[in-house]
């Protein structure tokens, strides 16, 4: 682990680039339904305010494994966010 400064920066630009992408979908594809559109836009917000959350309050202070082990299950839920924009390309 780096820093975790940086993962908390690279959560940020993943966020930001997925949203960025949700509204020029919604731009060119003229069927999107704004419900779906909105809950997509939700779920990406709330995954993003989550990882930040756990990288922010560690589970466990003390075990330097456990450290480790909690910052690569941030890193891992990280494919999870990516996978949210496919939930708005499927009809």
């Amino acid at each position: 682990m780096a820093s975790i400064r940086i993962l908390k920066k690279d959560i940020n630009i993943l966020t930001y680039d997925l949203l960025t992408e949700c509204y020029t979908y919604k731009y060119y594809e003229t069927g999107l339904e704004d419900n779906k559109f909105d809950g997509v836009i939700k779920k990406i917000v709330y995954l993003r305010n989550d990882l930040i959350s756990r990288t922010n309050h560690p589970e466990n202070d003390g075990d330097s494994h456990s450290l480790k082990m909690h910052y690569r299950k941030i890193k891992e839920d990280l494919y999870e966010l990516m996978q949210v924009i496919e939930e708005l390309k499927s009809n």
